[in-house]
């Protein structure tokens, strides 16, 4: 994990499966250029000292970060490889802890507060299918296995002894 103090001015991509810790000097507003990245964002308030907060940040939205905090940001997607995103650091004189949507707020906000959770429910509810499935499957073979297993010890209880046994020498 890298922990850099300041981002350079130009976009700094992050790749998938990374994270990137930071713990900014002077406030700033981390500003998400491309791609979509879940931030952690630790820190004291007044109201909640030591208290953390997630946030899911896509292209074109920022998150102020004041002086002292931690931030600890990784790209976020429906999948375990999600795409790269870029990201872009620009210091300001004070800044609370809040999140300042660009252009298109309104249509951003359904998007990232009711249609993405609904895409990512019904992945979840599709791999749990699967799952359950799967664990259907195994579960109807044990039990196939287990009628058959006795079957046999019945039927092995129920033929005389003398049949069972190898072929005796004819008299």
């Amino acid at each position: 994990m890298f922990t850099p103090h300041v981002l350079p001015l130009q976009p700094s991509v992050l790749a998938a499966g990374q994270a990137l810790s930071l713990r900014p000097r002077c406030a700033g507003v981390l500003e998400v250029v491309q791609g979509r990245v879940w931030l952690t964002l630790r820190g004291s308030w007044s109201d909640r000292p030591g208290a953390v907060a997630d946030h899911v940040l896509q292209a074109g939205e920022r998150l102020c970060i004041a002086a002292g905090q931690h931030a600890v940001v990784e790209t976020w997607g429906p999948c375990a490889s999600a795409d790269a995103a870029a990201l872009r650091w620009s210091g300001v004189t004070a800044a609370p802890a809040t999140l300042a949507p660009a252009a298109g707020a309104a249509s951003s906000d359904w998007e990232g507060g009711v249609v993405q959770p609904l895409r990512d429910l019904r992945h979840a509810l599709g791999q749990g299918g699967r799952v359950l499935g799967t664990a259907m499957a195994d579960v109807a073979g044990a039990g196939g296995r287990c009628v058959a297993g006795l079957a046999r010890f019945a039927l092995h209880r129920t033929v005389p002894r003398r049949q069972r046994g190898p072929c005796a020498a004819l008299p």
